[in-house]
């Protein structure tokens, strides 16, 4: 029996949904459950999961899936494979704008080469901190868009900017990554929260991970990936500097090979820093993250050492 290609939609339960990728029924969303082989291996499928399916005979879930095809990346909280992009999302106000957590999941985005693109919304609450905003990440590197209630994202824009693949939505609740999601998606798929006035906090929403169908490739949300750990995830303090791309031009002409842009001498990432080349609060928090993933390497009990 021939084997069809396919990719993992939907999960509850133990039955995934897979969406057809080749042949006559490309396009089709059919119901799986998993091959006793898959389970003896310890292999957990994710959503995003190439796979390879057949026809089971039973009626009531009629494919059963044979394989899970290697991963281009994958995380385990939200668990899913396979992220092209995502769109990191940011309110400029309620909530405060957590830069530490935006640069953490810029430093995530590139150990899994997963392409970043920011958004920050509700501009019209604190225009001046929209426009440092965009100002700062953008001379960075990173394609950044803003958007308020009265100056909608440009979804076409944003489109321009994604191919094909699987693209996710990232970034702390209450900040209107769901509204996004529905405007992408041009339907109410998501459900929207509200923001917290006493904790300024927004309320979570998504309950699952789904991939919905966008233009060639697929849209999700990813509910847990702010919670994500840098040291969980086996990030290794010398690979922080790749989330500060700003960095990475300018310590090709540092002194000393093994730099590690702090204090050293003859550093030409301190020489941009005070001549305000590089944002200092940016400089701040890629040292706050150097020095805790190597404190937690080397078992760190309070006074600062490196290699």
């Amino acid at each position: 029996m021939a084997e069809i290609k396919g990719i993992i939609s939907k999960g509850i339960g133990g039955t995934y949904t897979v969406r057809i990728t080749d042949g006559e029924l490309a396009g089709t969303r059919v119901l799986c459950q998993i091959r006793g082989g898959i389970r003896y291996k310890k292999q957990t499928p994710a959503i995003g999961d190439h796979v390879l399916i057949e026809e089971s005979g039973d009626p009531d879930v009629p494919y059963v899936l044979n394989k899970i095809l290697e991963r281009k990346n994958s995380l385990v909280r939200p668990p899913v494979a396979n992220l092209d992009y995502l769109l990191l999302t940011f309110a400029c106000e309620n909530p405060e704008p957590d830069l530490k957590l935006l640069d953490k999941m810029l430093i995530i985005c590139a150990d899994l080469k997963i392409e970043p693109i920011i958004i920050f919304t509700k501009m019209d609450l604190n225009n001046q901190q929209a426009n440092d905003l965009f100002r700062i990440y953008s001379e960075c590197g990173y394609k950044v868009y803003l958007s308020d209630s009265e100056d909608a994202l440009d979804v076409d824009r944003v489109k321009a900017d994604i191919k094909d693949g699987v693209v996710g939505f990232a970034g702390p609740s209450g900040v209107g990554k769901s509204t996004l999601c529905n405007k992408f998606l041009e339907s109410e798929e998501m459900a929207v929260g509200v923001i917290s006035d006493r904790l300024k906090r927004g309320k979570h929403t998504t309950r699952h991970v789904e991939l919905f169908d966008f233009g060639e490739g697929f849209l999700t949300d990813t509910p847990g990936f702010t919670q994500l750990s840098l040291f969980d995830l086996g990030i290794e303090y010398r690979s922080v500097i790749n989330g500060y791309p700003e960095m990475v031009k300018l310590s090709v002409g540092c002194k000393f090979d093994d730099c590690r842009h702090v204090n050293e001498r003859d550093c030409k990432v301190l020489q941009a820093l005070e001549d305000g080349i590089v944002d200092k609060g940016r400089h701040e928090r890629y040292k706050e993250f150097y020095e805790e993933l190597y404190a937690r390497r080397n078992d760190y009990s309070g006074r600062k050492r490196y290699d």
